[in-house]
């Protein structure tokens, strides 16, 4: 089977380049790290790296399933280039197609896209660069992020702004040195939670739910799932796994991750991050169809080790989904699927 993925660079950002430049890319580490959990799932591994010459590899190669992790390397829909030429290649797949991995990074689309299918998540506004902010509609405290990156690029303590002049200071920051347009959304001041799920259909199943803990962390950088927070704060009192939640409320919240997961209609993994207001009310802030799998840290393993899982089952759960949706036939049979 092909692993086809990026490598993260260790280069410093160029000048004008935000800090934060390579941060959705993998380490080499958790590249060796899924090849060693396919391996323990009996499988024969091709590293295939997911840059411009990956057309030419997969075509030569020609593996009978490709577990996808590669992020792309340039593009707004960066993320649907790779499963884009395994479609027209007919080689089979793991994870979402290339509509929802576009629409997904699109996070204005994917807000649309809720909005019409009743999936609560915060009102909002884009600002285009060039443009000026016009909030009109929208009540502060504002939270204003690129509206296609990954991985809490472009978010930190300043993306929570409570009047027009730091709106239009983090907006203006947002265009210079993303180049992309801002979303502006209403600011959800409350409990945060990701949710992992894995599966299709009726056999889509939810990891245990995490709670990001906040109370930890310093108070000057506020309530935020920040790229800092996810590389400064990793230790497990940032994080609460099982989160400490009634069961009314957890029942409402994998409710709404599961209408999220198929409103983009993702496939055989997923994580969706939610927040409940001040009044129990969830509100989806994104779904992540490709989620870090940096062992040990990333939220998704993080939920499976919650759930008894091992690094090497989840991944192999992920495969697994993925043959039997596509009705792929493997030497090693299918043993790591979750009961939803």
């Amino acid at each position: 089977m092909g692993l086809v993925y990026n490598l993260g660079k260790h280069d410093p950002p160029a000048e004008g380049e935000p800090p934060d430049v390579h941060a959705e890319l993998d380490s080499e580490h958790t590249v060796l790290a899924v090849a060693d959990a396919l391996r323990e799932g009996g499988h024969e591994v091709l590293f295939i790296e997911g840059d411009a010459g990956v057309c030419e590899r997969l075509r030569a190669t020609r593996p009978d399933i490709v577990f996808n992790m590669s992020e792309g390397i340039r593009g707004a829909s960066r993320e649907a280039h790779v499963p884009c030429i395994l479609e027209l290649l007919g080689i089979p797949y793991t994870g979402s197609g290339p509509l929802t991995m576009a629409v997904s990074l699109d996070k204005p689309a994917a807000k649309r896209a809720f909005a019409a299918d009743g999936v609560p998540t915060p009102k909002s506004t884009v600002c285009r660069p060039g443009a000026l902010p016009d909030r009109t509609g929208l009540k502060f405290p504002l939270f204003v992020k690129p509206a296609g990156e990954g991985s809490s690029m472009g978010i930190g303590p300043n993306s929570l702004v409570a009047d027009e002049a730091a709106l239009h200071r983090q907006v203006e920051y947002i265009h210079r040195f993303y180049q992309q347009p801002a979303l502006i959304e209403e600011y959800i001041d409350g409990r945060e939670f990701t949710i992992g799920l894995l599966g299709n259909g009726d056999e889509l199943a939810i990891l245990p739910i995490m709670e990001i803990n906040f109370a930890p962390c310093p108070s000057e950088h506020g309530r935020i799932y920040s790229y800092q927070f996810k590389t400064q704060w990793d230790g497990d009192e940032y994080y609460q796994c099982p989160a400490p939640l009634a069961e009314d409320q957890a029942v409402l919240l994998a409710d709404v991750a599961k209408r999220a997961f198929r409103c983009l209609d993702c496939r055989d993994v997923a994580r969706v991050d939610i927040r409940l207001d001040q009044s129990g009310m969830p509100w989806v802030l994104e779904v992540n169809p490709l989620p870090g799998l940096v062992p040990g840290f990333s939220d998704l393993p993080r939920e499976a080790a919650a759930a008894g899982m091992t690094y090497a089952a989840l991944i192999n759960a992920i495969l697994d989904y993925a043959v039997a949706r596509q009705g792929v036939a493997l030497a090693s049979p299918s043993t790591h699927v979750l009961t939803a």
